[in-house]
């Protein structure tokens, strides 16, 4: 249930860039003008993070998750009325402050729900259910932009998740390790237990370094052990989140100005959200065997070395088709792969009393990144591909950094407990 709420998060948060070129058109905007709409809705997702986060801690991870998802389905269904680009603006910033939440609370509620063993993989899971959601919309999007036209994206996106969020009032419980630390709530925290048969009040005491108090203030994350993660996470999400959030805003249309056409627009970005979606579960895995440090590192590094091959491919005229399909492809197989992975040694590094903040913070800077690369995407388009990959390159050797500046990776599992 978790899992698909981040799947209609990432459905919802890439409708406007598969919209991109058909609204281009449509309205004549310039390429600058949309990239101040892309803007203003991370800077609406930014407050969404660090205020889920909050309210995730203090308040329980349900209700910051409904919320959050609520949102953002209405304000996806109003996007299709829209008839001024102000409206979309506006609106656009509405929904990322609910799709800002998402991801963070949803990670710290899945491993909150998970053994030790699984924990990765289930983190993970749960994180890259954002590029089956960009899956979906980009085959949505070629079958519906020549057909019925942008708006009918919004309006059967919108639908479809305010009809999930009431579905997911009546059946989904709060976390287990959450209600362990508030006694006021123990007859909800037993009612679980006895729904997953597992009556051992023990097994869900909160897992993790540090031991804060259940109400740790925010800034025990920039301080102490928990300083160099914070600032390690951080620099490693700003750098990803800048290249997730520019192939989803400005691939199509970066694809569409080279000369293919809107199809293989919508399916560049599919192609991208599908080796994603399998390189996150592979990563999953190999986080199992090997830990995430070399698991993710690796990942950072192959990513920046398939970035600088699309930048130097020849694809003026629609050239080459095959070859940037599958490069895109292998992108998302190990660069976006690696951004999944990395919320699962988030959610590991950080305590139980911190963790759905300090999650929070890395999507902050996270969305920070989104940001830049919103209002940046527009001039990179200009420079052509090798302009456009070639500083995603560079920004996946920074995300390589900042994985190996981290303290907390997840260990192999032979050096953990894994009854834990």
């Amino acid at each position: 249930m978790i899992a698909a709420t981040v799947i209609l998060d990432g459905l919802d948060n890439q409708m406007l860039g598969l919209a991109a070129p058909s609204l281009l058109k449509e309205w004549g905007i310039s390429r600058d003008a949309l990239g101040f709409v892309f803007a203003l809705g991370f800077v609406g997702m930014g407050i969404g993070t660090l205020t889920s986060g909050a309210i995730g801690d203090r308040f329980g991870r349900r209700g910051a998750l409904l919320i959050g998802v609520a949102i953002f389905g209405v304000a996806t269904l109003a996007t299709g009325f829209s008839i001024e680009l102000w409206h979309v603006a506006l609106l656009k910033t509405i929904a990322g402050v609910g799709l800002g939440g998402v991801p963070g609370t949803a990670s710290a509620m899945i491993a909150e729900f998970t053994p030790a063993r699984w924990r990765s993989v289930a983190v993970t899971f749960g994180v890259v259910c954002v590029s089956i959601g960009g899956i979906l919309g980009g085959v949505a999007a070629a079958a519906i932009l020549p057909v019925l036209g942008w708006r009918w994206l919004f309006y059967l996106g919108g639908i479809i998740t305010l009809a999930f969020v009431t579905l997911l009032w009546f059946i989904l419980p709060e976390s287990p390790r959450y209600l362990a630390q508030r006694p006021d709530r123990r007859v909800e925290l037993d009612a679980i237990l006895r729904r997953i048969r597992h009556p051992d009040p023990a097994a869900v005491q909160p897992p993790g370094r540090g031991g804060q108090a259940p109400h740790a203030p925010f800034s025990a994350l920039l301080r102490g052990a928990l300083l160099r993660d914070s600032l390690a996470l951080s620099l490693a999400m700003f750098s990803g989140m800048f290249m997730i959030y520019l192939m989803f805003n400005w691939a199509p249309t970066m694809l569409f100005s080279a000369g293919f056409g809107l199809q293989t627009a919508s399916l560049g970005l599919t192609s991208f959200n599908v080796g994603g979606t399998i390189g996150a579960m592979f990563a999953s895995l190999a986080i199992i065997r090997l830990g995430s440090r070399t698991t993710l590192i690796f990942m950072a590094v192959i990513g920046a070395v398939v970035c600088a091959v699309l930048a130097l491919l020849p694809i003026e005229g629609g050239r080459n088709e095959p070859a940037v399909l599958a490069s895109l492809g292998a992108l998302g197989l190990f660069a976006s792969a690696a951004q999944s992975a990395m919320f699962a040694v988030g959610a590991h590094a950080f305590p139980t009393a911190v963790r759905a903040r300090g999650l929070g913070l890395m999507g902050a800077a996270g969305r920070a990144g989104a940001i830049v690369s919103a209002v940046a995407g527009a001039s990179l388009i200009g420079g052509g591909n090798l302009g456009f990959f070639g500083v995603l390159s560079g920004l996946m050797l920074v995300n390589a950094i900042g994985f190996i500046s981290v303290r907390g990776h997840v260990p192999r599992l032979g050096r953990q407990d894994a009854n834990a």
